[in-house]
């Protein structure tokens, strides 16, 4: 092939010609080998610097561009576009980046010159070397997956479904919701948290787009951005979801009570139940575990008091398919186990409750219909709220746990009813613009606050009637007397994630959250493209920095694969050589992104183009060179070099 190579000289508005001599660098380009014209503007980035860019490479019939200009990073799309405009490869051109790496760190114009020189012959001897690599577009499914049917979830399906995708919404729980309807009340303005939700769930189960799969597992997910499929476990719910009115006529027939893990087990629900009221779907599930049928037993009390006849006992359970371009994981979080802590007493003594399951205690739908009662029935005198349970244990500052303890409204109201409330803490982390006055509401209404040095410190025993703290204060050991204690834990990664991020290889972190691809530029992007983060997957996070990631994930998602259009596959990637291969499969245990695969019927490696990033480690580990990187081969870097070292 015959080159034609056009050289461009970029001032960058004296930022390098202010160093740089571009005089001599003019003369040493002219006398290369294939160079046809040598020219340079003040600011070739610029709308008439990129009109000058394709005057000159058409005037002189240019096959090959080199720039010295500024980094690759900040215009080098730029060019390759001009390129494309004027019918040339947009591969065709080197950019040396002779501002950042010569005129803005090497002051002495000789030197910088030197070094700039060195560059430009290296780049225009690479130039030659380049292949005319094409573009490649691939289908793709607009249709998108959400794992995780809490609030985070909810939101991003339906902000993908305004934009008329078809969304698949899945959830291990028979009804949609999460954690919000379990809370009365909402941090930090008190609001009612079934009352949040219910307008939410409403909108879900109308929306003809959102296909709700509840009582599922998702299995595995296998593909690449744009080509997921999903392997879904569903279990029968043994009542029909169009039939059932959601009467509650079954569950008072019901035989058979077993702990409601709604009310955090703190009271009993029958084996046929709805998890909570406004439940969606509205519709009654089957508990197998404590059906009396299942223990082969002929009880049919349910089907004899349904008014619709809407119990299907011999209901199979059943796997589905589902196709998607993008996935949204919104899994949200596990709390803190305090029970590992046996200095706090929980689950050892009788009244030390996690905050969860005193807000269960304190809800009108609660356990005791909104009365807080010790287990032996009588009103405490005073709740102990230690804050920071766990943040040894876990490393780290949950960051969301203190205002919930502070504003949870029945704590207030009974302090009119003289309980006195006293909270251990050693931080406040009161994040919002209402965190300093729930602290002072909770003072007006007779909360008190005692800062401990030590939060790992604190003992729990009840060497009598009452419940004793002790507690570091300072360099000494307090304490005081409570009725009940309320220990306020933090949050470790959603359990049952295992099989999901093992088949679409991604990386979660000590405490099981899912790692985004960059926590400050991609924090909704997980490590696979087209994998999304929703809510707290990726990290403990309020309600209300929950909703926006979650809706910041549906918007990469719509934004990225977009119905009737195609799929631009990354063209500098990895690619190997089916001739030379050996099969020792190296290249697929070192790909960091999992793109490299076994082909079955060759046993040599594949290099899946969509998942590849082209980051080179593959054919770093190659041990017979097989597996080369496009425009970055080790011929064409090899020559740069060589230039570069013979300057």
């Amino acid at each position: 092939m015959t080159h034609k190579i056009a050289v461009f000289l970029c001032r960058c508005g004296g930022n390098i010609s202010g160093v740089v001599d571009f005089d001599a660098m003019q003369k040493e380009m002219e006398a290369l080998p294939d160079v046809v014209t040598v020219v340079d503007h003040n600011l070739l980035c610029a709308p008439d610097g990129k009109k000058f860019f394709a005057d000159v490479m058409q005037e002189h019939g240019a096959t090959h561009a080199v720039m010295a200009a500024c980094s690759p990073k900040d215009h080098e799309s730029d060019f390759k576009q001009v390129l494309e405009e004027i019918g040339i490869n947009p591969f065709m051109q080197q950019m040396a980046n002779i501002r950042e790496q010569c005129a803005w760190v090497t002051k002495d114009s000789e030197k910088a010159s030197a070094k700039a020189n060195a560059m430009m012959r290296a780049a225009v001897h690479r130039v030659t070397l380049h292949e005319a690599l094409v573009e490649r577009e691939i289908d793709c499914n607009p249709d998108v997956l959400v794992i995780g049917g809490g609030i985070a979830g909810i939101s991003a399906a339906l902000t993908a479904a305004q934009a008329d995708r078809k969304v698949t919404l899945v959830d291990k729980s028979h009804s949609l919701g999460g954690r919000l309807p379990e809370y009365e009340e909402v941090a930090p303005n008190s609001e009612c948290g079934p009352c949040l939700v219910a307008p939410e769930l409403t909108d879900v189960s109308e929306n003809g787009n959102i296909t709700m799969v509840t009582g599922a597992t998702v299995e595995s997910v296998v593909g690449f951005h744009g080509n997921f499929t999903a392997k879904i476990a569903v279990e029968a719910r043994r009542v029909d979801l169009d039939n059932c009115i959601g009467c509650d006529e079954c569950m008072e027939a019901c035989p058979v009570n077993v702990p409601d893990e709604f009310n955090r087990c703190l009271n009993d629900r029958t084996a046929i139940y709805i998890p909570f009221p406004g439940a969606v779907p509205n519709c009654a599930v089957i508990d197998r575990d404590a059906c009396l049928r299942d223990k082969g037993e002929a009880c049919d009390a349910c089907a004899t008091a349904c008014p619709v006849e809407a119990l299907v006992f011999d209901q199979a359970d059943e796997t589905l398919e589902v196709d998607a371009g993008s996935v949204i994981l919104a899994t949200g979080f596990d709390d803190f186990d305090p029970s590992g802590i046996e200095s706090l007493g929980y689950g050892q003594l009788d009244d030390v409750y996690t905050l969860r399951e005193f807000e269960r205690i304190c809800s009108g739908t609660g356990p005791h219909e909104g009365q807080i009662v010790k287990k032996n029935g009588q009103p405490p005198k005073r709740i102990a709220v230690v804050h920071c349970v766990g943040r040894s244990e876990l490393g780290y500052c949950s960051g969301f746990c203190c205002q919930p303890a502070l504003m949870t409204a029945p704590l207030w109201h009974m302090t009119e009813e003289n309980c006195d409330v006293v909270h251990l803490h050693s931080d406040l982390v009161l994040t919002t613009r209402s965190g300093a006055s729930l602290k002072e509401s909770a003072t007006h209404k007779g909360a008190s606050f005692v800062r401990v040095s030590d939060p790992a410190a604190t003992r729990v025993s009840q060497p009598g009637a009452r419940l004793k703290l002790s507690y570091q204060a300072g360099e000494g050991i307090a304490s005081l007397d409570a009725d009940m204690v309320v220990l306020v834990t933090g949050a470790t990664g959603a359990s049952g994630m295992d099989q999901i991020s093992e088949s679409l290889f991604l990386t979660r972190d000590d405490n099981g959250f899912q790692a985004a691809d960059h926590p400050v530029l991609r924090p909704s992007q997980a490590t696979l493209d087209g994998v999304y983060l929703a809510g707290c997957v990726s990290g403990p996070m309020d309600l209300t920095e929950s909703i926006a990631h979650a809706q910041a994930a549906a918007g990469l998602a719509i934004s990225r694969v977009q119905p009737g259009k195609k799929m631009v596959v990354e063209v500098l990637v990895a690619q190997t050589d089916d001739a030379t291969c050996s099969g020792c499969l190296i290249c697929l245990a070192a790909c960091p992104y999992h793109a490299v695969a076994l082909d079955e019927e060759t046993s040599l490696a594949v290099v899946n183009e969509v998942l590849c990033r082209g980051c080179g480690t593959c054919v770093a580990t190659c041990p017979s060179g097989v597996a080369v990187a496009r425009h970055f081969t080790d011929t064409q870097i090899n020559a740069e070099i060589q230039e570069v070292i013979r300057g």
